[in-house]
């Protein structure tokens, strides 16, 4: 087995059922599975996988569990050299995983890997970046002003300042789109369930470059990434302050963990 395409879904059955059918859609010449792990969804996210995607392995929960967890799941469960951690609300673009594959076999130091990411619209969407401080959080949820998103601070933090198409090392990619060695897990374990909502990705990334291997952004691979429309739809609400609470509250644990690599960016 290749492949084990991981996905963590809560609440997200449409973009899901698109997910899917990119993924058979676009990934030839590779042997792979997909496990699916539902976070206790009510919008008949099971009943659509055992209903059109027989093959899909599920794993359901009666409980939202948290990211982190749901994907430690979904790990212990797989079987592939390669795990691919996937966010339910992306689509496969491009057709050349198997390029993907043979980069990696011809790679050993290169642990985890990202690619490009682009919005509903087609525009481009950070899926590289710094390792995140303090000030970087904060622009962060200022992006809407125009001014602060084509900052060069906020280009620097989301690695725009380099115009290149070959796989480059960078600090960390984004959890929608991780490729990870089997055999990482063995030495630097699984996620951290202690981190609900966010950071969980950057976490991961900075404890791979700790034990000394590589984290590579591969920009000739492409996906749809719609960018969790449904938190983002509720991020006011009594839910989604609670998700942005969580999401501080991870990045709190992030900060604390890995005050050294943060420190040679300041």
């Amino acid at each position: 087995m290749d492949l084990s395409i991981n996905i963590c879904t809560y609440n997200n059955r449409d973009f899901l059922r698109n997910c899917l059918i990119s993924i058979y859609e676009q990934i030839k010449d590779i042997k792979f599975e997909i496990i699916v792990v539902d976070n206790a969804s009510t919008d008949g996210t099971a009943a659509l996988i055992k209903r059109d995607f027989s093959d899909v392995i599920l794993i359901k929960n009666n409980r939202n569990a948290g990211v982190a967890p749901a994907r430690n799941q979904s790990i212990r469960r797989s079987a592939g050299r390669f795990v691919l951690l996937l966010d339910a609300d992306t689509e496969f673009v491009s057709e050349n995983f198997a390029d993907i594959i043979k980069y990696m076999d011809l790679s050993p130091e290169v642990a985890l890997l990202g690619v490009q990411q682009i919005t509903f619209n087609n525009q481009p969407y950070p899926a590289s970046r710094t390792f995140p401080l303090v000030r970087d959080i904060v622009l962060r949820r200022l992006a809407f002003l125009g001014f602060i998103r084509n900052s060069r601070l906020m280009k620097a933090h989301h690695v725009l300042l380099h115009d290149s198409d070959k796989p480059m090392e960078v600090d960390y990619v984004i959890g929608a789109f991780q490729l990870i060695r089997r055999d990482i897990f063995t030495m630097v374990g699984l996620l951290d369930e202690n981190m609900f909502y966010g950071f969980e990705d950057a976490d991961y990334c900075a404890r791979v470059k700790k034990a000394g291997y590589k984290v590579v952004y591969y920009p000739a691979f492409t996906i749809k990434h719609y960018v969790s429309g449904i938190t983002r739809k509720k991020i006011l609400s009594k839910i989604g302050i609670q998700l942005l609470f969580s999401h501080f509250k991870s990045y709190t644990k992030f900060y604390l963990k890995h005050f050294d690599l943060l420190k040679r960016r300041t």
